[in-house]
């Protein structure tokens, strides 16, 4: 497996509240990308706790990563973090990816997952839990302009536990996906998107949010490369069993 990380700090908040996370076992990927959200006033320290606490437990343990499995260690990790982050909150997506076999999806807020293409464009097949689409399959184009795009119906938040919506997808040799924060998919074009992912410098707006990917990339062979740009190396925890 190849993952590679990329995530840049926009022009709205003082410090990048994007993070991300990797958690290697001997036969599967634990991958984490989370946003804090800009209206809590500790939501990135929020959101790099959560990162480490769910890394630890993967690569402590070898318990079977089910659903229910990492339900209930999101519970457990909202119980112990909610007292400490009362007014934050943060968007995640949790992919679990073992070798060969079915990948978990759970997610939450505007943090997606979807698959790259082969002439580069990400294929989005979750969608964001946000008031610009509370019903209904609204267009990602639609969704991006809406006013309502910041106002989340589904997040990690101190004051209640809102369990991810549960996704499943295929690992297969050759594929590649893409985990990324609302200023990615939201904020650049198709053609943005792909130039971010292959290294390229992507111009960030007056008002541009912070932007990050996470590319997950199966391969033929075994082990588990990790790449990321240097400046990204701090908002990027990993650890292996």
């Amino acid at each position: 497996m190849e993952i590679n990380w990329r995530s840049e700090q926009g022009k709205r908040t003082r410090d990048n509240p994007d993070c991300a996370g990797v958690g290697v076992r001997a036969d599967a990927v634990l991958c984490l990308l989370l946003d804090g959200s800009t209206s809590g006033p500790t939501s990135g320290d929020l959101a790099r706790q959560i990162i480490r606490d769910i890394v630890d437990w993967y690569v402590a343990n070898d318990e079977a990563a089910t659903v229910e499995c990492l339900s209930a260690q999101l519970r457990r990790t909202h119980r112990s973090l909610s007292w400490r982050f009362p007014r934050d909150s943060a968007s995640y997506v949790l992919v679990h990816m073992p070798n060969t076999g079915t990948a978990l999806v759970l997610h939450a807020g505007d943090c997606l997952l979807g698959s790259r293409e082969e002439n580069g464009a990400v294929h989005w097949f979750t969608k964001p839990h946000t008031l610009a689409n509370p019903i209904g399959d609204v267009p990602f184009d639609e969704i991006a302009r809406s006013p309502a795009l910041n106002r989340l119906t589904r997040s990690f938040r101190a004051r209640e536990f809102i369990p991810g919506e549960v996704n499943k997808i295929t690992a297969e040799s050759g594929k590649s996906f893409v985990a990324a924060t609302d200023g990615f998919w939201a904020e650049l074009s198709a053609g943005e998107q792909a130039m971010f992912l292959q290294g390229d410098d992507v111009a960030i707006a007056a008002e541009g949010d912070d932007r990050s990917a996470l590319q997950i990339g199966c391969l033929n062979e075994p082990g588990t490369k990790i790449q990321f740009v240097k400046d990204a190396a701090t908002n990027l925890y990993i650890k292996r069993s």
